[in-house]
């Protein structure tokens, strides 16, 4: 394992796991959102993405099965941008920086997909 491979696994799974902690601490907005999204019982919907990124972040921190934990995060961030910066319904500012979320959530994806076609 690389040092820069560490350091850029790492920052990667910051956000992953300080947002899981967010949402595990404080998870009514992120239910609300999953409710208004007619997702099926929407508390237990937002613990399970919560804990897959505060699991599956710290295991590709660390090194542990980075394909596999790249790809469970890539899998978690898809609900969790179509549901949370859905910008295509806002008007304005909110627009603007919803559009801002989403996009980082589509580079973040491209991060998680690059890990996992590495070798």
């Amino acid at each position: 394992m690389s040092v820069t491979g560490f350091i850029g696994r790492a920052l990667l799974s910051s956000v992953f796991i300080r947002n899981g902690l967010d949402h595990l601490q404080n998870p009514e907005p992120i239910v609300r959102a999953a409710r208004g999204a007619e997702v099926p019982e929407p508390e237990l919907a937002v613990k399970i993405n919560s804990g897959v990124m505060v699991g599956a972040g710290a295991l590709l921190a660390l090194g542990v099965a980075p394909r596999l934990m790249s790809t469970a995060l890539a899998a978690s961030l898809v609900p969790t941008t179509v549901i949370g910066h859905p910008f295509w319904d806002k008007q304005g500012k909110e627009r603007s920086q919803q559009q801002v979320q989403f996009l980082k959530n589509l580079a973040l994806f491209g991060a998680l997909l690059y890990i996992t076609g590495q070798d």
